[in-house]
C-alpha cells in the first residue's frame, strides 16, 4: 500500500501543472526591472517621453511613447505558448506594430515591425542600456528583411527618469 501511495504521489507531481513564468519573472531574469518608469529626453526636434507601467501586475506592461509628431501605445506580455515576450501597439495613424523582446549583448532589445497604410513594412531594433538609476540610453539598430539585427547601432540617445504625473 505504501508503494502504491508513493507511486501515486510521484505521478501526481509529474503531471501537476507547471508554474508558468510571468512577465515580471522574465524581466527579473534579464535584470531589467529598471526599465519600468517614466523617461524623458530633449532632442533637436523637441521633447520625447517613454513610459512603462504595469497594466496587469506582473503580467502585462503598458508602454506609451510620445515624440515630435508621433505617439504610440503598446502592450507587452509573455506569450504562454512560445515563452517569448511580445509587444503589440498602435500609433496615432492607427498603424499596427508588433515585436518581440530579447537580449542584444547585455541589453534588453525590442525588435519591432510596423506596417503603414500601403502595407509597407519597416523594422528596427531598439536596445536599452542602463547608465545609472536615473539615466538610460536607447540605441537604434537596423533590421534586414530576414529579421537580422545589425551588429552596431545607427544612433543612440539618453533619457532621464521623469517624475510620475500626479493623478487628478
Amino acid at each position: 500500500m505504501k508503494k502504491l501511495l508513493t507511486l501515486l504521489a510521484v505521478l501526481g507531481l509529474a503531471f501537476a501543472p507547471q508554474v508558468q513564468a510571468s512577465l515580471a519573472d522574465k524581466i527579473a531574469e534579464a535584470d531589467a526591472e529598471w526599465i519600468v518608469g517614466n523617461w524623458e529626453a530633449e532632442m533637436d526636434n523637441g521633447k520625447i517621453s517613454l513610459s512603462y507601467k504595469w497594466a496587469i501586475k506582473d503580467h502585462v506592461l503598458a508602454s506609451h511613447f510620445k515624440g515630435n509628431d508621433s505617439e504610440m501605445y503598446s502592450l507587452i506580455a509573455l506569450n504562454s505558448e512560445t515563452g517569448e515576450v511580445e509587444q503589440t501597439g498602435y500609433n496615432i495613424k492607427g498603424e499596427n506594430s508588433k515585436g518581440t523582446w530579447g537580449p542584444k549583448d547585455d541589453m534588453p532589445m525590442l525588435t519591432l515591425t510596423s506596417k503603414d497604410d500601403n502595407g509597407n513594412s519597416r523594422s528596427m531594433g531598439i536596445a536599452f542600456r542602463r547608465i545609472d538609476q536615473n539615466n538610460i540610453e536607447i540605441q537604434i539598430f537596423q533590421v534586414d528583411a530576414d529579421g537580422n539585427v545589425a551588429d552596431f547601432s545607427e544612433f543612440g540617445f539618453e533619457l532621464k527618469r521623469a517624475k510620475a504625473k500626479a493623478k487628478k
